[in-house]
């Protein structure tokens, strides 16, 4: 197997485990910006999101950082995010596992700036 089929093939497989709890060993639960306007304050959206903490700190120094941080004897490591949008930052994690592929016209722009904020590199160079 070439080293460009190998990759391509690893790729396929980290594509897989986004956010499946059974061999993840972190949950980042995000919570979305409260929703704006008159009457009633809507609940902010929330979602927890299973992640693995090699995928998260080989991309990203930021959230390494964070999970060296944070580390204790459990098998689970519950970070909390608040960002605006709680899609889009599950589609910033997802790029970390499917290369990018997820990339769309419509998420671009929040993704480049999640790109610089956790400073994933090649993420900025893609959008």
């Amino acid at each position: 197997m070439s080293s460009a089929a190998w990759r391509e093939s690893i790729w396929r497989t980290f594509e897989t485990q986004f956010n499946l709890p059974t061999l993840s060993d972190c949950v980042i639960l995000v919570t979305g910006a409260a929703a704006e306007g008159e009457g009633d304050q809507e609940e902010p959206e929330k979602a927890k999101i299973f992640v693995h903490k090699v995928v998260l700190s080989l991309h990203s120094p930021v959230l390494g950082k964070q999970l060296i941080s944070g580390q204790d004897t459990r098998q689970e490591l519950d970070l909390s995010y608040t960002e605006k949008d709680v899609e889009r930052f599950s589609e910033f994690l997802q790029c970390m596992y499917d290369n990018g592929s997820s990339i769309t016209n419509e998420n671009v722009d929040s993704l480049l700036g999640l790109a610089r904020k956790y400073q994933v590199r090649w993420l900025q160079m893609r959008c």
